[in-house]
């Protein structure tokens, strides 16, 4: 019924909120074993070796990952054949990139130096560039620094768009000698990046354009041995993001995701930390310990570390339950570290936990007031259940009779038009014996025979006493007026309880007056429905053939009696003008008139209207000219 469905679609909407709620602006997720097979699975079809680049992607991926690539010598094979001489740069950018993440480094030739060493001049683009000098470094071959950054220099000044700048970040991370003045634009792209719900930074180009420019600028700060100017919320904005992308399901963008997490797990900068649940998100009296994983973005952990919950706070009413309590490491999962919580005694609900860890590592990011939810689960006890009936008009005392969970009343209750349905009972936290409220107590009235449910709500007075009362007369609609034995169940439910109940209490037979029984009762019951056959609508009958061949007869009989008279009285064609308009403008109306005849036989509205414009214009046109001659050769004339 309607407030059934809204209560249920109410408390789902609250555990969903409160489930989402994690840190404010530390990652709230890692590179699980998971995800690291899912995209893995992404990398897979590039060993058919039919695409050069994917080839690279995987490679590189596969290295990320810690997998051993399969068929690695004819990978190298189709690697090293694709890097033959008369091979575009971006060929051997890829051609040796890839071989440098599979182990089979490419053998520089005189034709590949000298593509490379063209390629870097004053008017190429920063992704050329990017292309000739990793390639370069690749092949092992020297490059002029000065003229690099020439052309870098001139590049940037023709573009300097984020993109642009991301592929100058990693020209200069491979050149030797000054590069700060590719350095210096770190912070011009860094501030073009767009903030989301404030806890994501973003380039506008989605990851792969992020996770060029952040691991080129990171490579290239290693390379000046400078600090980037990207300060470390701004670096953890930046792992959220990619976090946020790690079920990407395309291959160039899971090479793009691994490189830039590899980034901020082995930079001598900026390593954000990740702090998330590693235990269930619920706790109870069989398992009263929340357990916190410590690990960089790819899950690693970061070795013996402080690991501090500064509060534990009850979201309900904001009651504090724990306060600068430290976090005891798991010696079985390393990284891990657990919580004694229902030593404190806690009521059931939902909770947040702030942690920070107190770390040496002066590189560690995002490591304070990460913020966890988990909620603890109490047992409940449904006692003082009473069922019965009364009379509606309240002349005689309510005859109620005490069940115990789990049983069944043994008598079915008998009720009619004149009475009322009578239900009391009280849930109780077995943890603290105190009464309790749950979030859902419903009352489901089952017909036996017909298998149709009525769910009504119970709802609680001042003493904490759920009861459910209803009037058989008043009820009498939502009943159907059918008749019969019904049973009764209570359903009582909440997200914070660890044993939800269902508990058949009593059978009750229903009598409706007479008039309100209707003749067919509906069946409620799960089956098998007719089949559903589509009939589609019967031609219109025809005409009889006699009819058919007398009206074309008819129809054709003014041609014949055309020709007829021609015949008869002769034709004229003397004065029919041999011009290409003529014949082009009488051949026109021929085909008009052959269009009507196809219309009739095959053709659709919408093809002979396509077609009649066609002819229709070359026709208009011819009939026009012939028709200016005719009126010129009169005037001549006369």
């Amino acid at each position: 019924d309607t407030t059934t469905t809204a209560d249920m679609g109410r408390g789902a909407l609250v555990i969903l909120a409160l489930l989402g709620a994690s840190s404010a602006l530390s990652p709230s997720t890692y590179l699980t074993p998971g995800d690291k097979e899912r995209l893995k699975l992404v990398l897979d079809p590039a060993w058919s070796l039919s695409d050069l680049a994917q080839v690279l992607y995987a490679s590189a991926g596969y290295k990320h990952l810690g997998q051993e690539i399969p068929n690695i010598e004819g990978v190298c094979n189709f690697v090293k054949s694709s890097a033959t001489d008369g091979a575009t740069v971006e060929t051997l950018f890829l051609a040796s990139s890839a071989g440098k993440a599979l182990g089979c480094p490419i053998a520089a030739s005189s034709a590949s130096v000298q593509a490379v060493s063209d390629a870097i001049r004053e008017g190429a683009s920063s992704q050329e560039l990017f292309h000739a000098v990793t390639a370069a470094a690749n092949l092992g071959v020297d490059l002029d620094t000065a003229k690099v950054l020439r052309a870098t220099q001139m590049a940037l000044k023709k573009d300097d768009s984020v993109l642009s700048l991301g592929y100058a970040f990693h020209v200069g991370a491979q050149l030797k000698g000054e590069v700060g003045s590719i350095f210096e634009r770190i912070e011009d792209a860094i501030v073009q990046a767009d903030e989301v719900d404030g806890r994501i930074l973003q380039f506008e180009g989605g990851l792969s354009i992020t996770a060029l420019v952040l691991s080129g600028a990171y490579k290239l700060a290693e390379t000046t041995n400078k600090v980037p100017p990207i300060k470390p919320d701004q670096a953890v904005k930046f792992a959220n993001y990619l976090m946020s992308r790690k079920s990407v399901q395309l291959s160039k963008g899971v090479y793009y995701l691994l490189e830039a997490v590899s980034m901020f797990t082995n930079n001598k900068f900026h390593v954000p930390v990740a702090i998330t649940l590693a235990s269930n998100v619920a706790v109870s009296a069989e398992a009263p310990n929340i357990q916190v994983r410590v690990t960089d973005l790819e899950g690693y952990s970061l070795g013996p570390l402080k690991v501090t919950a500064d509060s534990a706070t009850r979201v309900s009413d904001e009651v504090v339950i724990i306060s600068k309590e430290p976090l005891v490491p798991l010696s079985a999962a390393d990284g891990v570290y657990e919580l004694d919580v229902m030593s404190r005694g806690p009521h059931r609900g939902f909770y947040r936990l702030v942690v920070s860890v107190d770390a040496s590592d002066s590189r560690l990011v995002g490591h304070t007031d990460a913020q966890l939810t988990f909620k603890v689960l109490t047992a409940i006890d449904i006692q003082g259940v009473e069922i019965g009936t009364a009379d509606s008009d309240q002349s005689t005392a309510p005859n109620l009779q005490k069940v115990t969970y789990p049983n069944t009343l043994p008598e079915v209750l008998v009720a009619d038009q004149h009475q009322r349905v009578m239900l009391r009972f009280l849930v109780r936290d077995t943890a603290s014996g105190r009464p309790t409220e749950v979030h859902q107590a419903f009352v489901k009235i089952t017909h036996i025979e017909s298998k149709r449910e009525i769910i009504f709500v119970a709802e609680t007075d001042s003493n904490d006493i759920y009861k459910f009362d209803i009037d058989v007369s008043s009820s009498m609609k939502e009943f159907g007026g059918v008749s019969g034995v019904y049973s009764i169940e209570l359903i009582i439910g909440d997200a914070s309880i660890s044993n939800p109940t269902l508990w058949h209490i009593a059978d009750l037979s229903l009598t409706f007056p007479e008039s309100t029984i209707p003749s067919s009762p509906q069946d409620y019951t799960y089956k098998v429905r007719p089949e559903i056959h589509h009939v589609f609508r019967s031609p219109d009958p025809r005409p009889s053939t006699v009819m058919s061949t007398t009206f074309t007869v008819l129809c054709i009989l003014p041609l014949f009696l055309l020709l007829l008279i021609w015949v008869k009285l002769g034709v004229n064609i003397s004065n029919f003008p041999l011009t290409l308009s003529a014949v082009l403008f009488h051949i026109g109306l021929a085909g008009i008139l052959a269009l009507f005849c196809l219309f009739w036989l095959q053709l659709d509205m919408f093809s002979t209207l396509r077609y009649l414009l066609m002819v229709g214009i070359v026709t208009f046109f011819c009939g026009n000219s012939m028709l200016s001659n005719i009126a010129t050769k009169r005037k001549e004339n006369a």
